[in-house]
């Protein structure tokens, strides 16, 4: 069961860089688009569906590695569901995108909500990390 806990706890750990490089990736290019008034396209759309899918991943990868933990150490730990609920609200504002898709939106608006959504999503996953004890806020790997 230690094998299964470390390999979550890796998972879980480095997606999180996967999500700050594609955060990265989309606020350039939809700052780029929005000062060139660059038209909505196929591009935007997969970057920010990108966005939404690794942040909906990571907290999936969490669930279960929160389940596997909990059955060893017990469900009663506060940060645990601190940390949870606070990142399933980022996972629904990383959603928000998709209620738009359908929308007749002028590109500048779009690329605001967009960017608005990744702001605000940002800002939740800072808050949901700052919920953990400061010992594992941004640790790797156990040490021993």
């Amino acid at each position: 069961m230690e094998v299964v806990i470390e390999v979550l706890r890796y998972l879980h750990s480095w997606t999180r860089w996967l999500v700050v490089g594609i955060a990265v990736v989309t606020v350039v290019y939809f700052a780029v688009r929005l000062a060139t008034r660059g038209e909505y396209d196929i591009l935007s759309a997969r970057l920010m569906t990108a966005f939404s899918g690794l942040i909906s991943l990571q907290w999936l990868i969490g669930i279960v590695f929160l389940v596997t933990l909990g059955s060893m150490t017990g469900f009663g730990i506060r940060h645990y569901w601190e940390h949870l609920v606070t990142m399933t609200i980022a996972v629904g504002v990383a959603s928000m995108h998709f209620r738009w898709r359908r929308l007749e939106l002028a590109p500048s608006a779009r690329y605001g909500r967009l960017l608005g959504v990744i702001a605000g999503t940002i800002l939740l996953l800072i808050i949901g990390i700052a919920t953990l004890p400061p010992a594992i806020q941004w640790r790797f790997l156990a040490t021993s």
